[in-house]
């Protein structure tokens, strides 16, 4: 099998290591010197320059993988998604915890109903970057609204948000309430709480850059059971008995090779949809209003 020429374009994301150590690590993956020697690409750019990069990655052919967000706002979201429905080649975001084996279980839990119909759900996902200073230099920009930076909140919420439209294909989704977090000298928020319903079901999402240790973990309550997921460990109980999983914790380089797996014809990964995108940055700026 050829390797796939893979070229990084931007060095500025949190999650470039991680992505340049995976094509490292896959035979199946080769790092290239630019867009003009690449037979795909990875955008790890400043949020603002991913509208130019992104275009010049479809004119020239390419498969993309894009760091999260697509966007800063609704309206900018609107137009790249426009640009990926009209590529001739298979554009997607970085979403990794679809790539989770514990979330995967979860996923499950919730298409079988082994616990009866889901009454709440409770999810976390947080770290101290904030507090050991992971926002300098080339990260400096996700403090900067300027160049594309949403926040705390956002950063790490649009994960989970995306998790919930992945979870149950269909359900409904909105935004009740939401508060966020400050600090100061900062121009915008550095985490947050925010309470949606789920198809009428009640979920709470926390997230933030001042947790320590921080973590991921989400706790999904049913009528006779309950499923959690607390790094890659997955709980299940039932009024039969209870399963317990341990896995990897969720990984920000498995995003690659399952990737890699879809431009070899291997569905190992279901990557977000142009929809799916979308509507996430509709749910984001709702929590955002709702915050006020």
């Amino acid at each position: 099998m050829t390797p796939v020429r893979v070229a990084i374009l931007g060095t500025a994301h949190p999650h470039l290591a991680d992505h340049r150590e995976a094509i490292r690590r896959d035979p199946r993956a080769v790092a290239a010197p630019g867009l003009d020697h690449a037979d795909a690409v990875i955008i790890d750019s400043v949020t603002a320059d991913h509208p130019r990069l992104l275009r010049a990655a479809i004119e020239a052919g390419k498969p993309t993988l894009v760091e999260k967000p697509l966007a800063a706002t609704v309206p900018e979201t609107a137009e790249l998604t426009a640009l990926i429905d009209a590529a001739a080649v298979p554009v997607t975001t970085a979403m990794f915890l679809r790539c989770a084996p514990a979330l995967r279980g979860l996923r499950t839990f919730l298409s079988e109903e082994p616990g009866g119909p889901v009454t709440s759900v409770r999810a976390r996902f947080s770290h101290p970057g904030l507090l050991d200073g992971w926002f300098r230099g080339p990260t400096a920009w996700m403090l900067d609204p300027r160049q594309g930076g949403i926040g705390g909140f956002a950063d790490l919420g649009i994960h989970l948000l995306d998790l919930l439209l992945w979870l149950r294909p269909g359900a409904s989704l909105r935004a009740v309430s939401a508060v966020k977090e400050h600090a100061p000298g900062i121009a915008m928020d550095v985490g947050g709480t925010a309470r949606l319903e789920w198809d009428g079901v009640p979920v709470t999402l926390h997230c933030g850059w001042r947790s320590r240790p921080g973590g991921f973990d989400v706790r999904v309550d049913c009528a006779r059971g309950s499923c959690t997921v607390s790094g890659g460990r997955l709980m299940i109980v039932t009024g039969t008995g209870h399963r317990a999983e341990n896995h990897p914790p969720p990984d920000a380089a498995a995003v690659v090779p399952a990737w890699l797996d879809r431009l070899h014809g291997v569905a190992s990964w279901e990557p977000p949809t142009s929809g799916d995108i979308a509507r996430c940055a509709r749910l984001l700026q709702e929590i955002d209003d709702a915050a006020g």
